[in-house]
């Protein structure tokens, strides 16, 4: 480093530039995600009037050779972070068109665009090359925000998603590959020592990859620290790489971050979730830095000299031949490709890669290239492609009918069976509706999955990350927060509400539940149901099922089971908080959508069972018998293992309930339905530690993956036999009707 230049450097301008390079970065970054609009415009607009070409409050040159050394290392943590994002298995299970996107779609833009610089500018062939590979790359930072606002038909919107998110490492491979070419000089000489540059930065990058993914996967770093423990192993990568070999430590990271993102180690969503919020800082400033040093006259000097028809080339050209060939004989149909081939803007990855190059090539006393050439091309690309696409995407998608309406589709977190199948209630209602369901549980978001339902394994709780990640979420109209948890659902509905309006956020919250309605942000609905898991379980056992009634002035809930869910008017669908809100909404003619639940859980199983007088002297022989009753009468059941049960609950606590009542329980495989028997002792059998003799026992047996049933069924019992009087009836019963009787008239 010249020790006379950094002697001349002030330190208080150099650190003034800093601090409002990342200030002023910040708060843009933050009113783009308001706005809804591309990062990229709000970075522009903020480096020229914040510059010496503006108010001049902005001077990059005051951190002197600081800034190449801070330029590279914020673009090496950039593409460390973008390795991390590639999933190869993503790419596989994408549709033809973009698999060809992303290689002979790549490969057209390159070449053609290399020609267009070659053609006409006065520039060699390696670096045409260069400037062709740092417009290959579409950033998602730029398209997602697009999608969100113009909402492009499903297909469409798809199509230019996961090309934005999975061309980024493409893209930077190829044009470190150029860039390594042209700063060793390109030719025979200088191709040992190229083939070196790659060979070296690939080597560490492979073996600085597999050691962070090792030592993640080990656990030897704390899950609080994991962090810092990625970000700080990806510096020093870089750092020891550009010791070893200079310029070699972007690839080096760039391979670095593929290999710990393809491994998948536990923590990867943690420190993907991480490194996006440092990239989205380093953005900010990196592009107030960069685009502050460019100046007017480099612009009119690329224009004067042809600049103008290499970029309608790559515009009207390049793109509309990328996908023409990537969709040739596709389903895409000319409507579709043409949108495709209007939309391709340009964001920060290839904004920092271009003046990084353009600074490296720059120094010494002998530049390669022509490095202001490079920078005005990318940023023209980069301003033409986001205002004039940006602005009339939404247009051109109207006039060719490929815009969506507005966001209406539903997004349910909780994938259970209930989830799933009020989601498939929804789509009956109107097939232009779409349902995604949310999941932290695996296995259900992969049943979901295998029912034909859109499903993601992520959690709910990441709304701001999801509404901007995830492409199928950009429809989202409403969301139903349905977990067994009221206090989670409670925080949903307000993390969710801060991206939609309360009025179309919703969530289960039970009337008998401590919290205030009135203060919940969005709207609580299904209060008078229990937690969803147990609505799940009678579904899946047909003890519960949905009916739709046609409302008229004579209309009349049947009995208290049936609890309206919906109201569907027209194409609308209109949630009920509770079933008195029914009478408050509901219209003549409308279609009102009940949960039908049968009777009780306990009176659902005593349908099951049966009744049975016995004359036991001992607990023994009373378990005997009752597991000969179940034996005989449950198919699939054996006495032998009922047996085994009911010893073992004996040993561990005793199934008394007090007042003469015992409830001895047990699961069994091969059992479809709960079935509740009810056991009369005439004459009582005494039992140890109990006040009063036995006289009546509720024996249950339930499926072994009906827990919530289970449970359920003996809280209705033990709120029975609560009441005196209720025990009364139950102990004069003779039979199993008379006992079901007792329990309704309860």
């Amino acid at each position: 480093m010249d020790a006379s230049h950094l002697a001349n450097t002030d330190p208080h301008s150099a650190l003034w530039a800093l601090c409002l390079a990342v200030g002023a970065g910040c708060l843009l970054t933050v009113l783009s995600r308001r706005l809804h609009l591309p990062t990229i415009v709000l970075l522009l607009g903020g480096g020229f009037a914040l510059g010496p070409e503006g108010l001049n409050l902005l001077r990059p040159d005051a951190l002197g050779h600081f800034l190449p050394v801070l330029v590279s290392l914020a673009v090496a943590l950039i593409l460390y972070e973008g390795g991390l994002t590639l999933d190869l298995k993503e790419f596989t299970q994408t549709s033809t068109v973009i698999q060809r996107l992303l290689s002979a779609g790549v490969l057209i833009t390159w070449f053609g665009t290399a020609l267009s610089v070659y053609i006409f500018f006065d520039t060699t062939p390696s670096y045409a090359l260069l400037m062709g590979s740092l417009v290959i790359v579409t950033g998602p930072t730029v398209i997602v925000p697009l999608l969100r606002r113009i909402r492009l038909s499903k297909r469409v919107a798809s199509i230019l998603h996961w090309e934005a998110v999975l061309i980024d490492s493409i893209g930077v491979f190829v044009a470190i590959l150029c860039y390594e070419w042209v700063a060793e000089g390109g030719g025979a000489v200088a191709l040992p020592n190229f083939i070196v540059r790659i060979l070296s930065g690939t080597t560490l990058g492979v073996v600085g990859g597999y050691l962070i993914y090792y030592t993640m996967r080990r656990g030897w770093i704390p899950d609080n620290i994991v962090n810092a423990f990625s970000l700080a192993s990806a510096m020093l990568l870089f750092g020891l790489t550009e010791l070893i070999r200079p310029e070699a430590g972007l690839l080096s990271v760039t391979v670095a971050g593929l290999i710990v993102g393809l491994n998948k180690p536990r923590q990867l969503r943690e420190v993907k979730a991480f490194k996006a919020e440092i990239v989205d800082l380093l953005i900010g400033l990196l592009f107030l830095l960069l685009v502050a040093r460019l100046e007017w006259a480099q612009f009119v000097s690329f224009y004067n000299n042809g600049g103008g028809w290499v970029l309608l080339s790559v515009i009207f050209l390049v793109r509309p031949l990328s996908v023409i060939t990537s969709s040739w004989g596709t389903a895409l149909n000319k409507r579709e490709k043409a949108l495709l081939s209007w939309i391709a803007p340009r964001g920060v990855v290839a904004a920092s890669m271009a003046s990084l190059f353009a600074i490296s090539l720059s120094q010494g006393d002998n530049p390669q290239g022509n490095p202001e050439l490079l920078e005005s091309f990318v940023y023209s690309v980069i301003c033409a492609t986001v205002i004039l696409q940006g602005l009339s995407a939404g247009i051109f998608a109207r006039v060719l009918g490929l815009q969506r309406p507005a966001p209406n589709d539903w997004v349910i977190i909780g994938a259970h069976y209930f989830g799933r199948q009020l989601a498939r209630l929804i789509n009956e209602v109107d097939k232009q509706q779409d349902v995604i369901l949310l999941d932290s549980n695996a296995r259900n978001a992969a049943l979901a999955r295998r029912e034909g339902y859109v499903a993601l394994h992520r959690d709910g709780m990441a709304a701001e990350e999801l509404y901007e990640e995830e492409q199928v979420l950009f429809g989202t109209g409403y969301v139903l927060a349905l977990t067994d948890n009221i206090e989670l659902n409670n925080i949903l509905m307000q993390r969710w509400a801060e991206k939609l309006d309360a009025e179309k956020v919703f969530g289960w919250i039970p009337e008998t539940s401590s919290h205030d309605i009135n203060r919940i942000r969005g709207q609580s609905v299904f209060g008078d149901l229990a937690r969803p898991s147990l609505i799940s379980n009678e579904l899946m056992q047909n003890e519960s099922n949905f009916e739709t009634i046609v409302w008229t002035d004579k209309t009349v809930l049947p009995t208290n089971d049936w609890h309206p869910l919906f109201i569907r008017r027209g194409r609308n669908l209109r949630t009920l908080a509770n079933d008195a809100a029914l009478k408050e909404q509901v219209r003549q003619g409308d279609e009102v959508i009940c949960l039908k639940r049968s009777k009780g859980f306990l009176v659902r199983a005593l349908q099951e069972g049966s009744f049975h007088a016995l004359q036991s002297t001992s607990l023994g022989a009373l378990y005997t018998e009752i597991a000969q009753i179940a034996d005989a009468n449950l198919p699939g059941v054996q006495s032998k293992v009922v047996m085994e049960h009911l010893e073992a609950q004996n040993t561990r606590y005793p199934a008394c309930l007090g007042h003469g009542i015992a409830i001895p329980h047990a699961h069994c495989e091969g059992l479809e339905k709960r079935a509740c028997f009810v056991i009369h002792l005439s004459s009582g059998l005494p039992v140890p530690n109990q006040t009063e003799p036995l006289q009546l026992i509720f024996f249950l047996l339930s499926p072994t993956d009906d827990t919530e049933g289970h449970l359920a069924t003996l809280n209705d019992i033990a709120k029975n036999c609560r009441s005196s009087r209720t025990r009364e009836k139950l102990l004069a019963a003779k039979s199993q009707s008379q006992v079901v009787d007792a329990v309704l008239s309860r």
